[in-house]
């Protein structure tokens, strides 16, 4: 199995597969759907138009033997640049538990080294115990974790080098 990271050159594509994105993470943050039945981005929550609009964010596709297999937006973090971010990370169902979210994260950083912030929703453990193990496997150090809020809502924080 083969996974690369590729730019997201227009975002279309990246649009078209975060309502899967938002539709995964209503589990956790209870959005509902629209009337017609999709997950639509709000602009006003999540710019994903700012990806392709701001040198400081990075869009990439996550492929799987040249097949489209989820995306990893990152960015400089909005409240100290002095971190790169990852703004959302997203790995399709069928290829979760294959490896893919852990190499494509590690694609990720290993193209952005530094310091770095992961957020993951507290009620998330799933997600909590992904960061956690991956997180371990990259940083340079043992990473500091601990509750913060962001946008009004508390989150938990990892802070790492890469």
């Amino acid at each position: 199995m083969k996974i690369e990271l590729v730019s997201a050159e227009s975002p279309e594509i990246i649009m078209n597969l975060f309502q899967y994105y938002i539709y995964d993470m209503s589990e956790y943050t209870k959005f509902d759907p629209n009337p017609d039945g999709t997950f639509t981005v709000d602009e006003r929550v999540v710019q994903l138009s700012i990806y392709w609009n701001d040198p400081k964010h990075y869009p990439y596709l996550i492929l799987v033997d040249g097949e489209m297999a989820g995306f990893s937006l990152l960015r400089k973090f909005p409240l100290d640049q002095a971190y790169f971010d990852i703004g959302q990370f997203f790995v399709l169902r069928k290829y979760k538990h294959l490896g893919v979210g852990r190499e494509a994260f590690k694609l990720s950083v290993n193209k952005h080294p530094g310091r770095w912030i992961t957020r993951v929703l507290p009620n998330n453990d799933g997600a909590y115990k992904f960061w956690e193990k991956v997180i371990l496997e990259v940083a340079a150090e043992v990473p500091v974790v601990r509750k913060e809020l962001y946008m009004g809502k508390e989150m938990i924080y990892f802070y790492y080098n890469v």
